[in-house]
């Protein structure tokens, strides 16, 4: 048998190797996704009944709300404003890091070094979901929720 093919049939047995003994820790990995995601329904759903989030100044004219940019982290992670209503968001970076809000659905985009802050107006949006995110740490995701208010 020659070199070359004792060095691929090694190969082979050695990557069979790592998927046995690796395989388990990929398959809880998926399993520890899975409950977590299951978790989540309860929590997505009573987000959907969730009061409206407090604005900056319950007495201004256009009610504005907060969110802040940290180091990957978007607070607060869902804003629950009412449905067909201008306002304005309040957007602060007070993390180490430049980040960048942005939601293509509600078409805003902000570069926010340290330190810095902006307030963006938005249109009145129908009932609904809408994403936002920091463009410069992928995954870093929030939602804003549109809703009627209760009658």
């Amino acid at each position: 048998m020659s070199h070359q093919l004792k060095s691929v049939r090694r190969a082979s047995a050695i990557s069979t190797l790592a998927l046995i003994c690796l395989a388990p820790l990929w398959l809880s990995t998926a399993q520890a996704q899975a409950a977590t995601s299951e978790a989540a329904k309860p929590e997505a759903a009573a987000s959907q009944t969730a009061e409206f989030s407090p604005p900056v100044d319950p007495d201004a004219a256009i009610p504005t709300y907060k969110i802040e940019l940290k180091d990957g982290a978007l607070l607060p992670e869902t804003l629950v404003v009412p449905a067909k209503t201008r306002f304005k968001l309040h957007v602060t970076n007070i993390g180490t890091k430049p980040s960048e809000f942005e939601s293509n659905q509600m078409r805003l985009e902000e570069v926010l070094f340290m330190g810095m802050d902006a307030t963006m107006t938005v249109t009145p949006l129908d009932t609904g979901e809408y994403d936002y995110f920091d463009e410069f740490q992928p995954g870093v995701m929030g939602k804003l929720v549109a809703k009627e208010a209760a009658q």
